[in-house]
């Protein structure tokens, strides 16, 4: 099994996420007065961050498929 385990947020980076929602959901609420306008930054940080996990979880198959190729090419 190898040492390969999913990336998680540092404390840091879930801060920083979280202030920029709540910066975004405070200005859409109570400077433009439009509360689907917090929307749009959330619905592109979740679509960011799948995406991002999605690519992981590609590179994570394409690198045991690679190892299952290297175990039969040395068994044989």
């Amino acid at each position: 099994m190898s040492g390969w385990s999913p990336p998680t947020l540092s404390r840091r980076q879930l801060a920083t996420v979280g202030l920029l929602i709540a910066v975004s959901v405070t200005y859409s609420v109570f400077v433009a007065a439009q509360l689907l306008l917090a929307l749009g930054p959330v619905v592109l940080l979740v679509t960011l961050y799948l995406a991002w996990r999605l690519l992981l979880a590609v590179e994570a198959i394409a690198d045991a498929l690679q190892r299952i190729a290297d175990a039969r090419g040395d068994a044989e």
